[in-house]
């Protein structure tokens, strides 16, 4: 076989390899971007909001990944503070105890990214709180998502 007629055969198994490799590393990468982070806190804040308390504890990751969920001042009856805040088991209750009193959250200045070294994404921003047993407050919010399993999961939120 001479050398032209090897060239067409070497030059697309080299274009084959190089399309499967990419093709493989893609599916092993997480989905995780500043913009998947802000679709995931904005999805949560909605189901929240909502009362949809299923739906918003279907956004965070079970034990051991799941960190913590922290909330309010001591002395606020909204409050999620000290070993309540790691407590998953309790995660579902607090949501209904929210929404019973009519929490809502609104996002007022949303930031986050990805993280590989630790595969998180964070994020932070402005977010105002308001429920029947809470005066409305524009509070700091930070938190983080877990981007080990194929879609990202809530680990962290603290405001």
């Amino acid at each position: 076989m001479t050398t032209t007629r090897l060239a067409p055969l070497l030059v697309a198994l080299v274009v084959g390899l190089t399309v499967h490799a990419s093709a493989a590393d893609a599916a092993r990468t997480p989905v995780c971007t500043s913009t998947s982070v802000k679709v995931l806190v904005r999805a949560f804040v909605s189901s929240y909001n909502a009362g949809q308390v299923a739906s918003a504890d279907r956004l965070w990751a079970s034990e051991p990944r799941f960190e913590w969920f922290s909330a309010g001042a001591p002395r606020s009856p909204a409050r999620r503070l000290g070993t309540a805040a790691y407590d998953r088991s309790s995660l579902r209750a607090y949501f209904r105890a929210r929404a019973d009193s009519h929490e809502r959250l609104r996002i007022v200045e949303l930031g986050g990214g990805y993280d590989p070294k630790r595969h998180l994404l964070n994020f932070g921003g402005k977010v105002v709180r308001s429920a029947d047993d809470l005066r409305s407050q524009k509070l700091d919010f930070k938190g983080a998502a877990d981007c080990a399993s194929a879609s990202p999961r809530l680990i962290v939120w603290s405001m």
